[in-house]
C-alpha cells in the first residue's frame, strides 16, 4: 500500500488534522476511507506491513468476501486523500502563498476593490519578511505580474507595470541561476560530473555588467558562491562571499544558510590541507558565527561530525578555552545514542592537544567507537600519547594492533590506509632512532614532510625533532 509510507511519517499532529480533513465532505465523501484511517490510527504507535496485509480489507469492507480490485481502488482513493492533505499542510504554512492564490482568485472574478486590499495587504506582508533569498525574489515577481494582468484586465495599458515586472524578473532567475550554479559545480566536483549550465556565462556576464544587482543579497552571496567554487586560487571571492555572508544572517532561511556556511567552510578546509594554516582562522570564524545564527543545528541536534570537526579545527588554532566552553555547551545537543562516545573523544582529543596525557588516555583506552574513522584517530591520538610518555610496550603492541586494524577494515578509503599505514611507519622508525644522530632525524623529518599522505604530520615533524 503506497501510503503506507505516508502515514510512517506523520506526526500526532498529523493524525489529528488528517482525521478531520477526512471526515469534512469537501474532501472526502467516501466512509470506507475514513475506515481504512481508523484501522491504522489503533495501530500508529507499532505500524507494521505485515500488521495489516490480511485484516485491512476485512475492517475496512465488514461481512464481505475479499475482493482484491475493491481493496485496490479503496487504497488508492486513500492515498490520493492523503497526498491532497500533504499539499493542503505545506500550502497551509506558508501565509504569502495563500494570499496570492486569493489575490489571483480577486483579479480573475472581477472583485477590483478585494484585490486592491489584499494586494496591499500582501505588499506589507512580503515586505517585513527578513529573508532575501531567490525564493523572495521570485515571489516579488509574482506579485508584479498580478499587478500586471490586474491592469490589462480593466483596460488600462499596464505601462506602469512593465518596468518592475521585469526588473523583478531579472533578479528572480538571476539569484536562482546563481544558486543552482552553485549547487552544480559543488556536486560536480564530488561525482566527478560535467552539467551543462546553460546560460550561466550570459548571467555571469550581466551580473559583471550591472553592479547595483549585487545590492541584493541573494545574488551577492551567489554570486561570490559560484566564484569562490570556480575561482579557487582567487583568494578575493571567498573574502566578499565571507562578507557578504556577515550580513546575511537573517536573510535566508536556516537550511539554505547552512549550505552556504558549508561552501565557504570547505573552501577554507581545503585551503588548510594545502598547509595555509592562516585558513585556520577563516574557517573558525565561520564555524562560531554560524553556531551563533543556529545553521548548524538540525532539529535542536549537532551532528557528531560537525561537533568534532568544530572541534579539531579550533584546537589546531590554539582555542583551548573556546573549545573547552563549546564542548560543553553543545554536548547534551548531540544525538543522544552518540552522546557520550562523541563527547569523550573530543575532551580527550582537547587534553591531549593540551599535553594532559593523564585524563586523555583513559577517555580512549577503554572506548570502542562505532564509526572507523573515529577509532582509527582515537588510536593514532594513543599512539602519540605512548610515545611522549615512554610506553614503548604499550606502544609496540598498539602499532601491531593497528597494523591488523587496517588490514581487516576494507571499507577504509585507499588514501585513509595509505594514510594511517605511513603513520605506522613513521612510528617504528622514530623507535628505532638512537640518540644523537642527528643526520637520521633530519632525514626522516625530510621524508615525513614530503610524504603527502601522513596523519598526524605535524606531530610527527615535531617528534623527529626532539
Amino acid at each position: 500500500m503506497k501510503a503506507f509510507e505516508i502515514l510512517q511519517s506523520f506526526q500526532k499532529k498529523d493524525w489529528h488534522w488528517f482525521k478531520k480533513f477526512l471526515l469534512s465532505p469537501i474532501f472526502n465523501k467516501n466512509e470506507s476511507i475514513i475506515r481504512i484511517f481508523d484501522f491504522f490510527l489503533a495501530q500508529k504507535t507499532n505500524l507494521k506491513k505485515e500488521t495489516f496485509s490480511e485484516n485491512l480489507f476485512q475492517y475496512t469492507f465488514p461481512n464481505e468476501p475479499f475482493e482484491a480490485a475493491k481493496m485496490h481502488y479503496a487504497s488508492n482513493y486513500f492515498l490520493r486523500a492523503a497526498e491532497d492533505y500533504l499539499a493542503l499542510d505545506e500550502w497551509q504554512q506558508n501565509e504569502e502563498e495563500q494570499q496570492l492564490y486569493l489575490l489571483s482568485a480577486y483579479r480573475k472574478r472581477g472583485l477590483e476593490k478585494h484585490f486592491k486590499i489584499t494586494h496591499h495587504r500582501l505588499e506589507e506582508l512580503h515586505g517585513r519578511r527578513p529573508e532575501r533569498n531567490p525564493q523572495h525574489y521570485r515571489f516579488s515577481y509574482q506579485l508584479a505580474l498580478e499587478d500586471y494582468q490586474q491592469s490589462m484586465q480593466l483596460g488600462r495599458s499596464g505601462a506602469e507595470q512593465l518596468q518592475p515586472l521585469s526588473d523583478w524578473h531579472d533578479v528572480a532567475f538571476v539569484a536562482e541561476k546563481l544558486k543552482n550554479a552553485c549547487i552544480l559545480l559543488s556536486r560536480r566536483k564530488l561525482l566527478r560530473t560535467d552539467f551543462d549550465t546553460g546560460l550561466l556565462s550570459a548571467v555571469l556576464a550581466f551580473v559583471k555588467a550591472r553592479p547595483l544587482l549585487m545590492e541584493f543579497p541573494a545574488i551577492a552571496v551567489y554570486y561570490y558562491g559560484f566564484m569562490t567554487l570556480n575561482e579557487p586560487e582567487n583568494e578575493a571571492h571567498f573574502f566578499a562571499l565571507k562578507l557578504h555572508l556577515a550580513g546575511a544572517q537573517k536573510q535566508f532561511p536556516l537550511l539554505e544558510l547552512r549550505d552556504i556556511y558549508l561552501l565557504a567552510v570547505n573552501f577554507c578546509i581545503n585551503r588548510i590541507n594545502l598547509r595555509q594554516n592562516d585558513y585556520l582562522k577563516e574557517v573558525l570564524d565561520l564555524y562560531q558565527s554560524g553556531l551563533e545564527a543556529q545553521v548548524f543545528l538540525e532539529n535542536g541536534q549537532i551532528s557528531r561530525f560537525t561537533y568534532t570537526n568544530i572541534t579539531l579545527v579550533a584546537l589546531r588554532g590554539g582555542e583551548f578555552g573556546w573549545v573547552q566552553r563549546f564542548l560543553e555547551k553543545y554536548r547534551d545537543k548531540l544525538p543522544e545514542h552518540q552522546r557520550q562516545g562523541t563527547y569523550a573523544f573530543n575532551l580527550a582529543r582537547y587534553y591531549c592537544e593540551k599535553g594532559d596525557y593523564d585524563r586523555a588516555m583513559p577517555l580512549l583506552q577503554e572506548m570502542d567507537f562505532d564509526d572507523v574513522l573515529h577509532n582509527l584517530v582515537a588510536k593514532t591520538m594513543l599512539l602519540r600519547m605512548y610515545f611522549e610518555t615512554g610506553e614503548h610496550n604499550a606502544l609496540a603492541s598498539l602499532l601491531d594492533s593497528l597494523d591488523s586494524y587496517l588490514r581487516r577494515k576494507r571499507l577504509i578509503g585507499e588514501q585513509q590506509q595509505t594514510a594511517y599505514r605511513n603513520t605506522v611507519r613513521f612510528v617504528r622508525k622514530l623507535m628505532a632512532l638512537k640518540p644523537g644522530h642527528h643526520k637520521a632525524r633530519q632525514a626522516l623529518r625530510q621524508e615525513m614532510s614530503e610524504t603527502p599522505l601522513l596523519a598526524e604530520k605535524e606531530w610527527l615533524i615535531r617528534a623527529a625533532q626532539a
